[in-house]
């Protein structure tokens, strides 16, 4: 890749960590479910320009509405609510390593949902090598009991399930225009969050600081539509599959920008943990498949 390829490669993977950030910060002055809303809302608009600037329309027929109805809970309701649940009690570092394992959940849901896509061996020795690595983080909560930083680590791994079963459903659905699908995701998840937000927790109740709202408006552009539209553009110009490089910085950059900006300090676990999972991510996308190959027969390993 070109040296203007991988800068905007390490600005989409930044734009991504910036949303753990920005979402732990903001998670200390609001509730989980109007911090969610808040984001949607929001950034919906920004999404409605674009489909009318680009002339899109919204999906209409009653099974594509129900596609976009459950993509939208997948992608973005519940992982919006699985992040800012989970940034009440551990740190932002920690929720985005274990958002890391949304491919290898892609892969797990797609071996039973698409018939075109079967796990073989080598993508295999890869979910087993990314879920030992959820199990080193885990493993310090659970010896403790079941305390708070264990039930907030597995709702936080809601979210990378969910999301993983919403591209899944997708990928069955590439009939429907993106632009339609990602305006109607944003509609269908402020019509879900923010009842719940108003009628659980009051939001018109809270006292939060003045500056609130702009640091709202940064996560909804620079965490949210931001890096939808910078990674657009990395497909775009270097492929999907190089630019998949950039979801395996993710966790690394946001552990970087927590510990400078809020102070967040992970324990050994944390970074065992993240080694095992970008491991297993990079082996099920198929990067080092030289030395892979190797190690496993050829006759092993075709069907992956």
């Amino acid at each position: 890749m070109t040296f203007r390829q991988w800068l905007l490669l390490l600005a989409t993977a930044s734009s991504f960590a910036s949303s753990a950030v920005l979402n732990k910060f903001l998670v200390e002055f609001l509730p989980p479910f109007t911090l969610a809303a808040m984001r949607v809302l929001l950034a919906a608009p920004v999404a409605f320009s674009v489909l009318l600037l680009m002339d899109r329309d919204l999906p209409r027929r009653g099974p594509d509405s129900r596609t976009v109805f459950l993509a939208a809970l997948g992608v973005i309701v519940v992982p919006y609510c699985a992040l800012a649940i989970g940034q009440q009690s551990i740190a932002s570092g920690l929720s985005a390593i274990l958002y890391s394992t949304m491919p290898l959940f892609t892969l797990l849901i797609a071996h039973f949902v698409l018939h075109d896509e079967r796990i073989g061996v080598r993508k295999l020795l890869g979910i087993g090598l990314g879920f030992a690595g959820v199990a080193a983080i885990l493993g310090p909560s659970m010896l403790g009991g079941l305390g708070g930083h264990l039930v907030a680590e597995l709702i936080t791994l809601l979210g990378p399930l969910a999301y993983a079963a919403g591209m899944v459903l997708m990928r069955r659905s590439r009939h429907i225009d993106p632009i339609g699908l990602t305006a109607g995701m944003f509609l269908f998840a402020v019509l879900v969050l923010l009842p719940v937000a108003l009628l659980i927790e009051r939001p018109w109740t809270l006292r939060t600081p003045w500056n609130t709202l702009g640091w709202l408006l940064t996560l909804a552009l620079f965490g949210t539509i931001l890096p939808a539209l910078l990674n657009y553009l990395l497909v775009q110009r270097v492929g999907a599959t190089r630019a998949s490089i950039g979801m395996f910085l993710v966790p690394m950059i946001a552990v970087l920008l927590g510990a400078v900006f809020l102070d967040e300090r992970l324990p050994l676990s944390a970074f065992v943990g993240m080694g095992f999972i970008l491991a297993g991510s990079l082996i099920v996308n198929g990067f080092g498949g030289g030395w892979l190959g190797r190690l496993v027969p050829a006759r092993a390993a075709s069907p992956g």
